[in-house]
């Protein structure tokens, strides 16, 4: 089979969670890394294998064997090295959230639009087991439409103090904005929000918000940092109430808890597992389908540039709320 020579930019933590995954997939190969800090690319490279390294995202674009490349750069540092690859004739996955504006975000589908190149935005809860079967559900309409969604999505302290970087928003809601999103198949009216500084020094590590759907449907989303640090990684769980049914998706209990010298290990079984020295899970699912859309030519439909734009304009009205104090009222959109 053929393979799609990818070239990866941005090393850090999910960065080498990107590489991990894909050097697994047998259509794909990955012929470059590069970071702002060259250390980091250098030590990743030899630790997978990785031929080269090169200075730059411009120099990894300029490479004639690379097709596509994977965008894994801070939250809001997309936007030029997405534009970069479209302009130098690459496919483009870029992680969540797209951008943290959305005039960026806008800008890069535009790019793609206009390139007549794929760009795919890293939503994973839509490859992810629980959350797709969900969909399948909604989709067939026959348990009804969704009315009303609870989402929580809590983190240990620990991850606050290192991803506190980014608005909450943007780094762990946009997970629950773009599944409601995809359930309700209806943009959102307006927003409320409210954010606590409790702990972290900078930022805020406490969210609440609420959503209503253009459709009549309601949503609502809580997250924070402040779980203790001897507590599972994850605690994720949606409640989705339909006019006939009620999903209850539990990410938190797994089936698999780990009791260690340290406390609670809830090892992931559902977005990258690692099995047999390879990863599997929503991620392997999400990079191989962007591969196999780039290699038969067909734009993606499970998750479009159009999707990950709304999320950013949801995201960014969140935000606006919880800072202003008062309810947003969202344009149109797309």
């Amino acid at each position: 089979m053929e393979k799609l020579r990818i070239g990866l930019i941005g090393c850090g933590a999910f960065g080498e969670s990107h590489l991990a995954t894909m050097i697994g997939i047998p259509f794909l190969q990955v012929v470059a890394v590069t970071d702002v800090i060259p250390e980091r690319a250098q030590k990743l490279a030899g630790r997978y294998g990785v031929p080269r390294v090169v200075r730059d995202f411009r120099e990894l674009c300029a490479l004639s064997d690379v097709d596509a490349v994977s965008v894994v750069t801070t939250e809001d540092q997309h936007l030029e090295p997405v534009l970069f690859a479209l302009d130098q004739g690459k496919h483009v996955f870029v992680e969540k959230p797209m951008a943290t504006r959305v005039s960026e975000a806008e800008k890069m589908m535009e790019a793609a639009q206009k390139a007549g190149l794929l760009l795919m935005p890293g939503h994973i809860l839509r490859f992810e087991t629980k959350y797709a079967t969900v969909k399948e559900m909604l989709a067939s309409g026959q348990q009804g439409r969704a009315v009303f969604i609870y989402a929580r999505r809590n983190r240990p302290k620990r991850e606050g103090a290192i991803y506190n970087r980014t608005p909450l928003p943007f780094e762990t809601i946009i997970h629950d904005i773009d599944t409601m999103l995809w359930y309700t198949e209806a943009k959102v009216k307006r927003v409320r929000a409210y954010e606590r500084q409790v702990v972290v020094k900078n930022g805020a590590d406490l969210f609440c918000s609420t959503l209503e759907f253009e459709n009549g449907a309601l949503g609502m989303i809580q997250t924070m940092w402040l779980l203790p640090d001897g507590t599972a990684v994850l605690d994720d769980c949606m409640q989705v109430v339909t006019t006939s049914a009620v999903a209850n998706i539990d990410v938190t209990h797994s089936g698999l808890t780990v009791w260690g010298e340290e406390g609670q290990l809830s090892p992931d079984v559902s977005y990258e597992p690692r099995l047999r020295g390879g990863v599997f899970g929503a991620l392997r699912e999400e990079l191989s389908y962007f591969a196999l859309c780039v290699l038969s030519g067909r734009q993606p439909t499970v998750v479009t540039a159009k999707d990950g734009v709304e999320a950013v304009r949801v995201a960014s009205a969140l935000v606006e709320s919880a800072h202003s104090d008062k309810e947003v009222e969202l344009a149109s959109g797309l």
